[in-house]
C-alpha cells in the first residue's frame, strides 16, 4: 500500500474481514495532518490511519477499549496491557469529518497519541467532557489490502 488517502466506501481487507470505509476523522495537529478512518463489518469497528509517505511500510490499526481508566491529561507514561506506554505527540487538533462518523463531530479537540514496544500505540482523545481511548498496533502495509469505493 502506497500513501493514500482513505475515502467513504473505501474497502479495507484484514485478516479475513472486508471492513467498509464510513468516515474518516482529519486531525491537523502540530502542522501535520493524521487521518484516521473508521471502518465496519457489522458490529466491528477498526480505526485505520493508512501509510502516509512513501518510506513508511507501515500503517496503524486500532479499536476502541473501555478497560482502561485514564484521567485527561493523561501521566507521563501509561501502564496497559502488560506495556510501558510514552507519549508520541499530544496538543489541541483541529478536526475535519469526511463521511458519516457518528460519535464524533467537526471541530476541536485535545489528543495524545502514546508508543510502547513492538509497534502499540494507544490514542487518548478528549472533547467536550468525553474521552475516547483506542488502542492498537502498527502492522505491514502487505497485511491490509485497500479497495476503492465506488
Amino acid at each position: 500500500m502506497e500513501p493514500t488517502k482513505l475515502r467513504p466506501r473505501d474497502v479495507i481487507a484484514y485478516l479475513g474481514r472486508d471492513y467498509v470505509v464510513e468516515g474518516v476523522l482529519i486531525y491537523k495537529l502540530g502542522g501535520k495532518v493524521y487521518p484516521l478512518a473508521k471502518a465496519v463489518d457489522g458490529e466491528a469497528i477498526l480505526w485505520v490511519e493508512p501509510v502516509l509517505d512513501a518510506l513508511d511500510d507501515r500503517l496503524l490499526i486500532m479499536s476502541q477499549v473501555h478497560d482502561l481508566d485514564v484521567a485527561t491529561p493523561p501521566p507521563p507514561s501509561i501502564s496497559y496491557r502488560k506495556s510501558a506506554f510514552l507519549p508520541r505527540l499530544s496538543g489541541t487538533a483541529s478536526v475535519e469529518v469526511l463521511g458519516s462518523v457518528d460519535e464524533r463531530l467537526p471541530g476541536s479537540c485535545d489528543l495524545w497519541r502514546y508508543r510502547a514496544a513492538g509497534d502499540l500505540f494507544l490514542q487518548i482523545e478528549s472533547r467536550s467532557g468525553s474521552t475516547t481511548i483506542l488502542f492498537g498496533e502498527a502492522i505491514h502495509k502487505g497485511m491490509v489490502d485497500v479497495l476503492p469505493g465506488p
